[in-house]
């Protein structure tokens, strides 16, 4: 992914349940890996955009509760701790038209259980926007996201996704 991106975009984790629910911490590998991407173009080629493998000095597995109707935010910069697998499509000088979905999902482990976090995979619908990778140029910075901005909910599940980039 690019080192110099220009936009932060927001993943909104909201609580629908009834229920005070359990999610890891993003500083522990746990709840680290827990937010990701699927991209797809329009000639149907995937891309899985998703953090890369870090190692962690201290790695426990704590926990935050979002209460019901609450939320928590994960600002997102696809920057260079993100992996592109396969690599995204260069665009050159015109965007390309892609579909991008976010994913939270927090695999069933021993620490969840005992924990009581929720484990289990959300997907946000798919949405439509305009992917640029521009060649890395001496006039500028390198930029891989245009926009990525809609309401994203998952049916029949206790949480729902908002995607956004500030001030679009």
């Amino acid at each position: 992914m690019a080192k110099n991106t220009v936009d932060t975009f927001y993943v909104v984790l909201t609580n629908v349940s009834g229920e005070a629910q359990a999610a890891f911490r993003t500083s522990n590998s746990w709840g680290y890996y827990a937010v990701s991407f699927e991209l797809q173009t329009i000639d149907g080629r995937a891309v899985a955009l998703t953090k890369k493998p870090q190692g962690f000095t201290k790695n426990n597995p704590t926990t935050f509760v979002i209460p019901p109707g609450e939320q928590m935010v994960y600002p997102i910069k696809l920057d260079d701790e993100w992996d592109a697998v396969p690599p995204p499509p260069v665009a050159g000088e015109s965007p390309i038209a892609v579909t991008i979905k976010a994913i939270y999902e927090v695999k069933p482990t021993p620490e969840s259980a005992q924990q009581h976090v929720w484990s289990g995979r959300v997907e946000s619908e798919a949405y439509h926007f305009n992917f640029r990778h521009w060649l890395e140029h001496a006039s500028g910075p390198v930029q891989v996201v245009d926009a990525i901005a809609g309401i994203m909910r998952p049916a029949g599940i206790d949480w729902r996704i908002n995607c956004f980039v500030a001030g679009r």
